[in-house]
């Protein structure tokens, strides 16, 4: 019945608890377990350039939203191993997490989409309406909100 399992991850612990229960789901159904996480782009304003020419910083602040993505999946990861899958796939998009998660669940053909019921963006969850009801509301697949 379950052949590909979406799990949306955040950082959260609601996004950890899904990345738990996606990972029993797929262990249970024989599942491919995909792990995605979607950030915003990251815009580097004038007084951020001003401030890194200042202290002569090289680079970009990517690196910090790298190494926060990179974080969050190692923790799905980890989950999935405790239940026998070695080698989630994982996939980073950027953009508007809910539109992103959908259309990423659409072109791979995923039956479910796992995801928390609270994410990081709780603030802008309450102002605006949150990603997992965004999600469950456009998405053609079943969708599970895990609190």
């Amino acid at each position: 019945m379950l052949k590909k399992i979406l799990c949306a991850v955040d950082g959260s612990d609601y996004a950890l608890k899904a990345a738990e229960f996606a990972s029993d789901l797929a262990a249970r159904y024989g599942a491919e377990l995909t792990f995605l996480t979607v950030s915003k782009e990251l815009k580097v304003t004038e007084e951020v350039k001003r401030f890194m020419h200042a202290e002569h910083l090289t680079g970009s602040p990517q690196y910090v939203l790298d190494e926060m993505t990179d974080r969050v999946l190692d923790q799905a990861r980890e989950r999935a191993k405790t239940h026998g899958i070695a080698k989630p796939k994982t996939e980073v998009k950027t953009g508007h997490p809910a539109r992103a998660i959908v259309s990423y669940a659409e072109r791979t053909g995923a039956d479910v989409i796992v995801m928390g019921s609270r994410g990081m963006g709780d603030f802008e969850g309450l102002l605006l309406g949150s990603v997992s009801h965004k999600v469950s509301s456009m998405a053609k697949c079943t969708c599970i909100t895990v609190k």
